[in-house]
């Protein structure tokens, strides 16, 4: 059935520009378009293409409607994620154009409050928020992605970074950063005088006739915007709500993001307005990465002001300078590439299972078939052969292998055998599981598989680090990036005492929004912290299932963040603290808040039924391990509740949302109930079980 309606809606598709006959770039727009939605399986995404500000192709793909069979509109709203950046990078250089705002003065000369518990926080600028340089951790992703508009989020963040430790030097490496623009928001309120979105709205988006960008500041109204939708089935999902305005939150359309593309093809003017002047486009069209710490080239990472790269490297194979922005959410993916030399760009925009990726590789297409039919490209580039080169003799890697690699959230280690190199990952558990195996020395000195010939291994060394470098195929599979993987870990003096004791004990998350976007049974509430035989002295935290990060001990109380990576494998770094809570130790990492699970609770059928109030923090309940099951029952009232049961294992059972109005469950014998909900909201919890004539709760 599903087969059936995906063709259908291929074959009716909506948008400007007719079918995919017009032009090259249509057809390959098309062909490509058509491609990825295939691959994708399903979703729905939407592309513009711009020349010297004037739309000459936009189409909508997909079924933006799956039960009404609608394809999207070039009209069509798409979350963006952080192709948001951009804008927000546009509204800085504004404020500077208006000598409001000055790139290389301190952040803490306009935001007067700002510190960090590191004192070089005082050394960072206006630009390091732009070009990813902070040493901020990275992205508070606490509360950041709701169902619901959180305005309570940026302040939350803000009061989080405060106390906090920068990960690296202000302006020593560049690392993909979500908090520099965060805080981008309240830069602009401190100097404008206006909310973030006014400003964006007044200044930027009427002028350039963005009609169509808007912040979600509330629900939008049904069919104008593009919901994504669950692996199986035609209910939408609720509407996602990225509460970062400036590093991820804006809505737009591809023909909408075109004309913002034309302002920087413009060097700052469209259609006779000027935005922003000459020099602060050139200035975001800077190479931001120089004198930082690069180890490779990764022409994809090379930084401009809001960019993602001033080197797009599928259009630099084609000897053309472009520059490059992408963004993902949960729910959608999105991206802009622009030629300002030609003043051509493409964006692309993408719902369900359409990432940053396949947007990427759209607009990259679109761009290379638009440069065959000016006669400026020969044809169009060839996918690279995927043809394994000769095996060589590997030279003395001693320096580097064996050895414990780690990047943020991935834990490898690497040997070399008789059938090559073999890369294991850790597992959530803490085993090894083979990532990568029969990974042969070839003779362009990397290593590889037969079996995938163009995702490469080889090594590195700089800034007294050893590092493992992967060459993959990039969006497109025309051409090769480079991007360091993982920093190789050496052995260190035993953990303290206190850190040793806390080894093998679970900690469960107690401050997660209940209106948290895409909470559901398969998430793992606990955080678990993780030492290697083999490594002496390591330590890594295991937050919520999301792989292990290293720390560093600086305290019985307190590690920080412990690897040094450029770009992507470096990103979201959090200080893991120890916090005493009524005579427990907690732990906080990042903005998150965890509890032992030792001393939870147990509900047991011998107390009257009792109420449970909540406060600034959810509450947690374990179910009488010697019960013989039962039925549990919650009543709620108040705003934004919701309860989740897991069994002792921490695997998620059912929760309210899949429950709907029916609040009872069996209940596992040694299960977790934990109850979400706004400040004040209050729960009755009951738990009947066989032949018993109580039922109730013990107080929390």
């Amino acid at each position: 059935m599903w087969t059936i309606v995906l063709v259908l809606g291929l074959l009716a598709l909506g948008g400007c520009g007719g079918g995919g006959g017009g032009s090259l770039a249509e057809e390959e727009g098309t062909r490509y378009a058509r491609q990825i939605l295939q691959d994708r399986r399903g979703g729905s995404l939407s592309v513009a293409l711009v020349e010297d500000g004037r739309i000459l192709w936009a189409r909508g793909f997909g079924l933006r409607d799956r039960s009404a069979g609608l394809a999207p509109s070039p009209d069509t709203l798409y979350g963006i994620g952080s192709t948001s950046k951009l804008l927000a990078a546009v509204a800085v250089m504004r404020l500077a154009d208006q000598g409001l705002v000055e790139l290389d003065r301190p952040l803490g000369d306009y935001l007067r409050d700002f510190r960090m518990e590191s004192p070089e926080a005082s050394q960072v600028t206006v630009r390091m928020l732009l070009n990813h340089s902070s040493g901020f951790p990275g992205g508070d992703y606490r509360g950041s992605g709701t169902t619901a508009r959180n305005e309570g989020y940026l302040e939350d963040m803000y009061e989080n970074l405060r106390t906090s430790h920068l990960k690296h030097r202000p302006g020593a490496l560049c690392i993909y950063c979500n908090d520099g623009f965060t805080l981008v928001e309240k830069l602009v309120v401190a100097v404008s005088g206006r909310p973030y979105e006014a400003f964006l709205r007044e200044e930027i988006l009427l002028p350039l006739g963005m009609t169509h960008t808007r912040a979600p500041l509330e629900a939008f109204p049904l069919g104008s915007f593009a919901p994504g939708y669950p692996d199986s089935g035609d209910r939408p999902l609720p509407q996602e709500f990225i509460n970062t305005l400036a590093g991820g939150g804006m809505y737009s359309t591809p023909t909408d993001l075109c004309r913002l593309l034309a302002l920087l093809a413009g060097g700052g003017t469209l259609e006779g307005t000027r935005i922003l002047s000459e020099a602060s486009v050139r200035a975001m069209g800077e190479d931001q990465t120089g004198g930082t710490l690069r180890v490779v080239d990764t022409r994809s990472s090379r930084y401009g002001l809001g960019l993602d790269t001033v080197r797009q490297p599928g259009l630099e194979l084609a000897g053309f300078r472009a520059w490059m922005k992408g963004g993902d959410s949960s729910v959608y993916g999105s991206a802009v590439v622009v030629i300002p030399d030609l003043k051509l760009g493409a964006a692309v925009t993408g719902a369900t299972r359409i990432g940053s990726e396949q947007a990427v590789a759209l607009a990259e297409r679109v761009l290379l078939a638009a440069l065959v039919e000016r006669g400026l490209l020969d044809r169009m580039p060839p996918l690279l052969p995927e043809t394994p080169r000769p095996p060589a003799p590997a030279p003395d890697l001693s320096p580097f292998l064996p050895g414990i690699y780690a990047a943020s959230g991935q834990l490898f280690r690497l040997e070399q055998g008789a059938a090559g190199l073999a890369i294991s990952r850790c597992s959530e558990g803490g085993g090894w599981e083979p990532a990568f195996s029969g990974l042969v020395h070839r003779e362009d000195g990397r290593f590889s598989s037969d079996g995938d010939p163009l995702r490469e291994f080889s090594f590195a060394e700089e800034g007294g680090f050893r590092y493992l470098v992967q060459r993959s195929p990039g969006y497109g599979r025309i051409y090769q990036d480079d991007q360091v993987l993982a920093q190789k870990l050496e052995p260190g003096a035993p953990l303290e005492a206190p850190w040793a004791a806390r080894l093998g004990r679970v900690w469960l998350a107690v401050n997660l929004p209940s209106r948290t976007y895409g909470l559901d049974t398969s998430w793992d509430p606990r955080m678990r912290l993780l030492s290697l035989p083999d490594l002496p002295g390591s330590l890594f935290a295991g937050p919520q299932g999301q792989g292990w990060y290293l720390v560093r001990p600086r305290s019985d109380r307190l590690a920080l963040p412990g690897i040094t990576i450029p770009t992507d494998g470096g990103r979201d770094q959090n200080d893991l603290k120890v916090l005493e809570v009524e005579g427990e130790e907690w732990l906080r990492f990042g903005s998150f808040r965890y509890r032992p699970a030792e001393t939870v609770p147990v509900v047991s059928a011998d107390a009257l039924p009792r109420q449970v109030a909540l406060g600034t923090e959810g509450q947690w309940l374990r179910l009488d391990p010697g019960a013989k099951g039962g039925i549990l029952r919650v009543a709620s009232r108040g705003t934004g509740t919701r309860w989740m049961l897991f069994d002792g294992a921490f695997r998620g059972v059912t929760d309210s949302q899949v429950l709907g109005a029916d609040s009872r469950a069996s209940a596992p014998p040694g299960g977790y109930l934990v109850l979400l909900g706004d400040p004040g909201a209050r729960f009755e919890v009951t738990l009947e079980v066989p032949g018993g004539s109580g039922k109730g709760t013990r107080r929390p």
